[in-house]
């Protein structure tokens, strides 16, 4: 079963959909966070902000997949549209990082209110950006049941972003120019990501990215507030149990992230710690027909059945579902 819910956050109403097994109550239930860029509660891109995207991007419906994955295995879940995204309310354009944190929090504390739920089984899945904020509510809040992190990041996302800059300009001319008229936001990212970066360090709150073909005004404080709070000041708090899955061709976040945030949860004293890192895939877990596929390209692909064999696995390990 279906349906749609809100709750309240910062002065906005913020939509998204429940899934409920179809027998039972008292669910073990879990948040989906979904990642950076404006994104509805499937997953997607929300191809309405045309400014960020002026040509539709393929629809992926990760968010939308993983929790009838979680329905078959009896768990509940919650997956909503960004601040400003789908039917939320409130401007994208000008949303920080912890005004999404902030968002996060109140999803929770509402799920955690159903009577459908059982308040003391309830986790969360974050995907990418939405991996760290997993990271921050997990270490704030012991009660949190389990934690997933799927593509997520443990150093300081400058890095992320330079390094993702450096790899995209190695990419074939074709792949370039495809991204350049498919997503002219991640193109002239890259290509001014050096004074970008600098704006941002200076607390300067906008940055005209393109040219007069396109431009956008990108809000600097969702930077700054990523660069001075990296995931690696959180993860070390985190004590419940933590899945984390990442695809080993991931384009927008190295592998080598997993593999430290694993490393400084067990030397911190966490014993509940299962990494996967899945051979031919990537951030979004579709299997890559070539290394250095585009991730337009990929989306377009379904998800790997690896990933969520991982995840219900995983889930069914534990007394989460008991």
């Amino acid at each position: 079963m279906e349906r749609e819910e809100f709750f309240e956050s910062r002065g906005a109403n913020i939509y998204g959909t429940l899934t409920l097994p179809e027998k039972g109550t008292d669910f073990a239930a879990c948040l989906f966070i979904g990642g950076a860029l404006p994104q509805t509660r499937e997953g997607d891109v929300d191809n309405s902000k045309v400014d960020w995207f002026p040509r539709p991007l393929p629809e992926r419906r990760l968010l939308r997949e993983e929790a009838g994955i979680l329905k078959q295995i009896g768990m509940a879940t919650f997956r909503y549209d960004k601040r400003g995204c789908g039917k939320s309310e409130g401007d994208f354009d000008t949303t920080g990082l912890f005004d999404l944190v902030d968002d996060a929090r109140m999803a929770l504390r509402w799920l955690r209110s159903l009577p459908e739920v059982d308040s003391e089984r309830v986790g969360i899945l974050g995907q990418s950006e939405g991996a760290i904020i997993a990271q921050i509510l997990a270490a704030e809040d012991p009660g949190i049941g389990f934690v997933v992190w799927q593509g997520g990041a443990h150093s300081n996302i400058e890095g992320i972003i330079r390094w993702q800059a450096e790899a995209f300009w190695k990419l074939d001319s074709e792949v370039i120019n495809n991204m350049r008229q498919n997503a002219p936001l991640i193109y002239w990212g890259y290509k001014q990501v050096d004074d970008l970066i600098v704006s941002a360090q200076k607390g300067e709150r906008f940055f005209r990215l393109g040219d007069e073909g396109w431009s956008f005004h990108r809000y600097l404080p969702w930077y700054k507030e990523h660069f001075d709070n990296p995931p690696s000041r959180f993860v070390d708090k985190v004590k419940c149990p933590v899945l984390i899955l990442h695809g080993e061709l991931d384009h927008n976040c190295p592998r080598a992230e997993a593999e430290k945030t694993k490393q400084v949860l067990i030397d911190a004293g966490n014993a509940n710690v299962t990494m996967h890192i899945f051979p031919g895939l990537d951030h979004s877990f579709r299997r890559l027909g070539d290394p250095d596929e585009d991730f337009i390209t990929a989306m377009k692909r379904p998800l790997d059945p690896a990933m969520p064999e991982a995840l219900t696995n995983w889930l069914s390990s534990f007394s989460i579902l008991e």
